[in-house]
């Protein structure tokens, strides 16, 4: 009978110690430790929609409008993105700034992948940054 009395006064007192050791170590939150937040990452997501905002930034197809998306909305030769089924031209960038458009691997002659941002407004996208994705080496 005494030895059953020393195991649960052992038990007890353990309980106890265990129960104020991780009450002393999960600590109470007032020592303003640094949290590093994530920071908002660049999508990796092809473009395939438009949020109401118009803002967007991610990969879009693009190509000479004319030559490969038989956009009508100018008369020659345009840088142009499509997002979804639909076509917008680009504002604040050119064909020329991206090579010749009427080389083997100009914009006129295939269709390509950017990583873009701006804002599509109007039926026009207006380009922050327009950077094409170039062939792994």
């Amino acid at each position: 009978m005494m030895g059953t009395l020393n195991n649960k006064n052992i038990l007890l007192s353990l309980m106890i110690l265990i129960s104020v050791t991780s009450f002393v170590f999960a600590s109470c939150g007032s020592c303003q430790v640094k949290v590093k937040h994530s920071t908002l990452k660049k999508s990796n997501s092809l473009l395939t929609t438009i949020p109401e905002s118009g803002e967007i930034e991610g990969f879009a197809i693009t190509s000479c409008g004319m030559c490969n998306f038989a956009y009508k909305g100018s008369k020659g030769c345009s840088l142009t993105i499509k997002i979804g089924d639909t076509v917008y031209p680009v504002k604040g960038s050119s064909l020329h700034e991206h090579g010749d458009p009427h080389s083997e691997e100009g914009m006129c002659s295939a269709v390509k992948v950017a990583y873009v941002s701006g804002k599509i407004k109007k039926d026009k996208f207006y380009s922050d940054s327009f950077t094409i994705v170039e062939s792994p080496q």
